[in-house]
């Protein structure tokens, strides 16, 4: 009985480690929901095509990236190395798809807004040791369009272009709370409180137009108490 429950626990401990290492406290900070994560087992150093690498076309992996993209409001965020995420001269970052080991036929790429590549990123998080490259996801499909890909039938591979001496050790695809809909929540909020405004103005409105004599009434009221005035003068 000692035995089974020392072997069920190593294998809750080894579950829990391997949760451990798939999960990243920075990207889980900012998603609203986790589409797909690809880690992998070692590092990824800087290079254009990955025969060992399984984030392509013929892998589970590849699949899950293929169909994570397309969800609405998708983010892609790449993990690497901070220095992967300077903007210095020799630093940098070129992540993409490709479907040969020449570089010319990469298809889709990206680096800072306005450098090279089909498209620039959206946002560069230096997070401690780390940099988070972020890319909207339905930018980079459009890329992937423009480019004759369509990644769920063209055989191709990711290719992982972090600078020289860096590493790269995940891309994400995920989704957050946008911008958009908290202008939309911040503008149903403002349009129920002028709907209340209106109720109030027009219940106002209804009862001053029930009580027509109403101001007629408090105009006489002085008129009444000096009358009552003069008549009390009178009597003494």
């Amino acid at each position: 009985m000692k035995k089974f429950v020392s072997i069920a626990l190593a294998i809750i401990m080894m579950l829990s480690v391997s949760v451990c290492a798939f999960a990243d406290d920075y990207v889980d900070s900012i998603a609203t929901e986790v589409l797909t994560t690809y880690e992998p087992l070692f590092p990824m150093d800087n290079g254009w095509w990955k025969e060992d690498s399984d984030l392509g076309s013929s892998t589970d992996a590849g699949a899950e990236f293929a169909e994570a993209i397309t969800v609405d409001g998708a983010k892609i965020v790449i993990k690497a190395d901070a220095i992967a995420g300077s903007t210095e001269d020799g630093y940098g970052f070129q992540y993409g798809v490709q479907t040969t080991d020449t570089w010319v036929m990469v298809l889709a790429h990206f680096n800072y807004a306005g450098g090279e590549g089909n498209l620039g990123a959206e946002d560069v998080v230096i997070d401690g040791d780390y940099a988070y490259i972020i890319v909207d996801a339905a930018e980079f499909v459009d890329a992937l369009t423009a480019n004759d890909i369509d990644l769920t039938v063209n055989t191709w591979q990711w290719i992982f272009g972090a600078c020289s001496g860096a590493k790269t050790y995940g891309v994400y695809v995920i989704t957050t709370a946008s911008a958009e809909e908290e202008t939309e929540e911040t503008t149903e909020e403002a349009e129920a409180t002028e709907e209340t405004t209106e109720e109030a103005s027009e219940s106002t409105e209804t009862t001053t137009a029930s009580s027509p004599d109403t101001g007629v009434a408090l105009a006489l009221v002085p008129m009444a108490i000096a009358g009552i005035a003069v008549v009390s003068s009178k009597r003494r």
